[in-house]
This record gives C-alpha cells, structure tokens and sequence, in this order.
C-alpha cells in the first residue's frame, strides 16, 4: 500500500511540474554498492549541463522514480521518471539528449531522456487531481 500511496502523490507532482523519463544506466564499476530504492525517495543531483560563472559543474536536484521495479542493481538499467526540485532547470531537455546521475565521484549513472511533457495547464491539472 506505501508503494501506491508514493505512486499517486509521484503522479499528482507530475501532473503540477510535468513528466521527465530516462533510460538510467549504472556502470558495473559504480561506486553505489546498494540497489537504487524504485520509490522516489532517492534524490541524487544530475548535471543537466548547466555551468557557473566560472564554468564549474552547477548540478541540479531531482528525485528518482524507477517504473517497474523495486529498485535498481548496480550496474543494471531502467526505465526512471524524475521529479526535479527546480522543473524550469530542466525545460531544456529532449528526447535523446543524455545527462548524468551524481552521488560522488565518479559518475554514479548515465540517463537518455525518453520523453519530456510539460505539465498540465491550470484547467486539466485540476481535472487530472479530481479537483
């Protein structure tokens, strides 16, 4: 039941912010030891390919769902959707760009947008939350 309860909030967010899936791939070297929880709980930063002013790495945040699974192997790869905590850093991105996943040093996984929708106008969000 805690699974489902996630899934609607998770598509509730989606629904307000819009939908980003990727196809996510972890190296068989990655330095993650533990599966990757399916749920959206984890929120790891992504470099997207924003720059600071002195052309340093500006990472941004988004949490991870994995469709399908429980969790994600090291070294496996999933279909994902992400949450992003600032959506408007990721309006950027389309279909076949490819962004990487950071949890430390090195790159924790690569991902390849699949699908990029914006989100509901104000009149569908509220028919699509049951308002």
């Amino acid at each position: 039941m805690r699974r489902s309860a996630a899934w609607c909030h998770w598509r509730a967010y989606e629904t307000r912010h819009g939908v980003i899936r990727a196809e996510l791939s972890l190296p068989e070297d990655s330095p993650r030891r533990m599966p990757i929880p399916g749920d959206g709980v984890l929120r790891p930063v992504w470099d997207v390919g924003h720059r600071t002013s002195t052309g340093d790495t500006a990472f941004a945040i988004a949490s991870l769902w994995v469709e399908g699974r429980d969790a994600l192997e090291p070294g496996g790869h999933a279909t994902i959707r992400l949450a992003p905590l600032t959506p408007s850093l990721w309006a950027h991105l389309r279909p076949g760009q490819r962004f990487t996943m950071h949890e430390r040093r090195p790159v924790a996984g690569t991902a390849t947008v699949l699908e990029v929708r914006p989100a509901a106008t104000e009149g569908e969000g509220k028919h699509l939350a049951g308002e």
